[in-house]
């Protein structure tokens, strides 16, 4: 394959994988209406417990206003809460409603489901093919820490040890990634 093609291949490949997984899995929920901005607020809040308006914003790469917009339709739907910090009434703590928690449960579901669907299709050497060009690649594009940063899940207090985006910025900084 050449380059030109497989540049095509790696577009197609996102687009499948943002169309045939994370799309489906929320047009499912269609009923709560829904963006992918808002269920990653969502996952957000879940990931980090009571976190700021501020730290949204930095955690979804928006600004503070367009943070505190999407947290207002998200509480509008009862998805979310806002509960003043008993320290300092300054600061809005958010967080997952019962609702909310309930949603993103049923989505990730759905996700993994997809997911699971698809990996069982592939032979055992197609997924291991496919790990290892994601990870080379991965390691190519990913040259500084802060380009990990960029492109980091955000994964919160389940900040896994061993993802490739934590190992890679092992390499680069000579320390693991903090839990963000």
């Amino acid at each position: 394959m050449d380059e030109k093609q497989l540049e095509r291949t790696v577009r197609l490949f996102c687009q499948a994988v943002s169309s045939q997984v994370f799309k489906p899995a929320l047009d499912k929920l269609a009923d709560d209406d829904l963006t992918q901005v808002q269920l990653a607020c969502i996952r957000f809040a879940c990931l980090h417990p009571e976190p700021s308006v501020g730290m949204i914003a930095d955690g979804l790469g928006v600004s503070n206003a367009a943070a505190a917009k999407l947290i207002d339709r998200l509480v509008k739907k009862g998805l979310l809460i806002r509960e003043e910090d008993s320290r300092d009434r300054r600061v809005l703590k958010i967080k997952l409603t019962e609702a909310g928690q309930d949603m993103l449960e049923r989505v990730c579901s759905m996700e993994d489901q997809y997911f699971g669907s698809v990996f069982q299709q592939m032979s055992s050497e197609s997924r291991q093919d496919l790990e290892c060009g994601i990870v080379a690649f991965l390691r190519v594009v990913l040259e500084k820490p802060e380009q990990v940063d960029e492109i980091c899940l955000k994964c919160g207090y389940s900040h896994e040890f061993d993802c490739i985006g934590n190992l890679r910025y092992r390499e680069l900084a000579g320390k693991d990634k903090e839990k963000v």
